[in-house]
């Protein structure tokens, strides 16, 4: 019984193999042009021009600049007010207990002997720790608000100068917000070097996260090889149906 076979002699399966890769080819060439057009904020070197002296407000609206979905403007005065809040916590606790072991280190050689004596030893150990949760909060919120402040203000400049959000300007401010640090407590050389580590490695997580973060909703980052840029553009661009169906 003779079997059957194509003129070719190849399996029906084994037939169709360049059609698939010239349509993707057509597909990217379509998403670049969209690109192109769409998308012109979007250029393949826009770090290489200064942005100095354009007007504030053209700059807060531009999305290169942004970082975590904000403006600089909005994010720098969010992500202040969130370190405020935390630091008066940290402080309020801290600032709580030390009050509270100072003021029974003070009275460890009177403590009362009747019931009435316990009630307003206890009533106004209550009023120091809250008044020594007040004051160190309030000292812990200023430091830590002005600290953040001047990492996201540096943070925020070097991107405007740059033209662009990425982990570099991010290094910088955490190494030049250090820096201000170490010189405005006059810490010594050693100290000062740890807190440069660690102003340069927040940078880094963080500008990384961020850079990760605006790549996956399809904002180019400039370092990255055309691949990328490409393949990062076209989770924002839609592809364009085609007519034929």
């Amino acid at each position: 019984m003779a079997s059957t076979s194509s003129p070719t002699g190849l399996t029906p399966s084994s037939s169709s193999s360049s059609p698939p890769s010239q349509q993707q080819q057509q597909q990217q060439q379509q998403r670049t042009s969209i690109a192109a057009s769409a998308w012109p904020e979007y250029p393949p070197h826009h770090y290489s021009t200064s942005v100095l002296g354009t007007d504030f407000s053209v700059l807060n609206k531009n999305p290169l600049l942004n970082r975590i979905g904000l403006e600089p403007a909005k994010r720098i005065a969010l992500i202040t007010a969130s370190a405020a809040f935390w630091g008066f916590v940290l402080g309020g606790v801290m600032g709580s207990r030390q009050s509270g072991m100072q003021y029974l280190a003070e009275n460890a050689h009177r403590l009362p002997k009747t019931m009435d004596g316990w009630y307003f030893y206890h009533k106004k150990k209550n009023y120091r720790m809250f008044y020594g949760a007040l004051t160190k909060g309030a000292v812990y919120s200023s430091r830590t608000a002005v600290l953040v402040a001047l990492f996201e203000i540096l943070e925020a400049s070097a991107d405007f100068y740059r033209g662009g959000a990425d982990v570099f300007n991010s290094v910088t401010a955490g190494i030049a917000s250090g820096a201000i640090f170490s010189v405005a407590n006059k810490l010594p050389r050693q100290s000062s070097k740890h807190t440069l580590m660690l102003g340069a490695g927040y940078g880094l997580v963080s500008g990384a996260l961020q850079d990760l973060s605006s790549f996956l909703k399809g904002t180019p980052v400039w370092y990255l090889p055309e691949s990328l840029k490409e393949r990062s553009l076209a989770l924002r661009i839609p592809l364009p149906e085609s007519d034929d169906k």
